[in-house]
């Protein structure tokens, strides 16, 4: 993907409640913690990262647009993964070096009272939790807004399942808010840490 944005609030806001049908009728997700979920925006999802579908149970589960930051140079997605974020639309990202317009662009949206979602641990997919990278910390400091920490697994067995015509639950937990300040500025990697915490402890310890 070399160009995309996030499409208007109303058509994100529509295809969250797609996401929620088709996963109700593929792969039901069970949610835990919605209650920790600030009322409004702006804040920041820092989900751990299993499989390239992770975003689309997501929305489906908070039912309200969704900023995602995606990798402008990840590997190229299957066609099934690419159409939710091409219809969607996300924040295209360079990792080895955040571009003047990219913070710009997102302190459009949180200037708007997005939700945005970053996972910490980049574009590394993996069962078990990895090591988490300072994206979500360095926006959250630099506007002082929440992190809320989430766990997410089973999207690594709904492909397979459906290919064997079942349905396999997805999980999703939704902590406690991390509320950054300027002072975690001083501290990105602590602020990291305390999320990566967060993540380890609502995850099953085969995910750990």
């Amino acid at each position: 993907m070399k160009t995309s944005k996030p499409r208007s609030r109303t058509t994100r806001t529509l295809l969250s409640y797609i996401s929620a049908f088709i996963c109700f009728v593929l792969a039901p997700i069970s949610v835990s913690g919605k209650q920790n979920l600030p009322k409004t925006g702006p804040y920041i999802l820092a989900p751990n990262h299993i499989h390239n579908i992770d975003p689309f149970p997501l929305s489906g589960a908070i039912k309200k647009p969704i900023t995602f930051l995606m990798a402008e140079d990840q590997n190229p997605l299957r066609w099934y993964e690419a159409w939710a974020p091409l219809s969607y639309g996300v924040l295209l990202v360079n990792r080895k070096k955040i571009q003047p317009s990219t913070i710009k662009a997102l302190h459009r949206q949180i200037k708007k009272n997005e939700i945005i979602c970053i996972f910490p641990e980049g574009t590394a997919l993996s069962t078990k939790l990895k090591e988490g990278k300072n994206g979500a910390s360095f926006f959250a400091a630099r506007h002082e807004i929440p992190i809320v920490p989430v766990a997410i697994f089973g999207t690594e067995k709904v492909l397979p399942a459906l290919k064997r015509f079942k349905r396999i639950n997805i999980n999703i937990t939704f902590g406690k808010p991390i509320l950054a300040t300027s002072e975690d500025k001083k501290n990105i990697s602590a602020l990291t840490k305390k999320t990566m915490r967060s993540i380890r402890g609502m995850l099953p310890e085969e995910y750990c």
